[in-house]
């Protein structure tokens, strides 16, 4: 396939999917910086990509399937199996990644208390959460944020051996499998299927894939940069 169907795919999505636009905007902010100009920016952190389906390792957050703990919603198998920052024990990445979010101890110690309550998210608490924090979220977010994640998967890399063997037993691109989901983001941690010519490709910008691809090529030193007040519970972040 030449490199302008890529190109030309991609810029005609943004053009004619309005929804996709509103959606990339909500976590990216400026969605042009997502556009690539060339195929190989595809590969690049921040860019809009399609993936051969063939050499991906497609996951998603359903128990059982296959590349499961790839994701940051897995959930560490029962038995006092957990990850653990500082005194705060959980089974799951994704709490990590939301703790800064909000920027206060207070409201660190609720979304422990409440949304994280029994080492796990509490799906029920979700629509609480937004609305009792929505004026206390750090306003730098969307530009952090995929630093935060290189830490947390460095955290996870270095806490979840399962995860690590798993990730280093295939040499495939992991995508975020988003086809058969609707939040926001989802194109921006992660990519749907689609197919082009006869052909299948992931399409998305997949932050989360490309960052456990670096992730394995470094051996869970992702580096990162990370503000000096970004704190959990009134502490600074802790080196891994």
């Amino acid at each position: 396939m030449k490199t302008s169907t890529f190109i030309e795919y991609i810029n005609n999505r943004i053009e004619s999917d309005s929804k996709l636009r509103e959606d990339l905007a909500t976590t990216a902010g400026d969605i042009t910086t997502l556009i690539p100009q060339a195929e190989d920016e595809m590969f690049l952190l921040g860019k809009l990509g399609l993936y051969p389906a063939d050499t991906c390792a497609p996951f998603v957050t359903r128990q059982g399937t296959p590349f499961y703990e790839f994701d940051n919603m897995a959930m560490m198998p029962k038995g006092g199996k957990t990850m653990k920052y500082l005194d705060f024990e959980f089974r799951q990445l994704e709490i990590l990644f939301h703790l800064p979010r909000v920027n206060s101890i207070e409201g660190q110690n609720w979304l422990r208390n409440n949304l994280f309550q029994g080492c796990r998210v509490d799906a029920r608490k979700k629509t609480e959460y937004k609305a009792k924090f929505r004026e206390h979220l750090r306003p730098d977010w969307d530009e952090i944020q995929a630093d935060w994640m290189k830490y947390c998967l460095n955290f996870k890399y270095k806490n979840w051996a399962e995860f690590r063997n798993l990730l280093h037993s295939t040499d495939h691109t992991p995508v975020e499998d988003a086809t058969k989901t609707n939040y926001p983001s989802r194109l921006y941690w992660g990519a749907e299927l689609v197919e082009i010519e006869g052909k299948k490709y992931y399409f998305g910008c997949n932050i989360v894939g490309k960052l456990l691809v670096q992730l394995r090529t470094t051996q869970g030193k992702l580096p990162y940069t990370l503000p000096a007040d970004l704190h959990i519970f009134g502490q600074p972040i802790l080196p891994i």
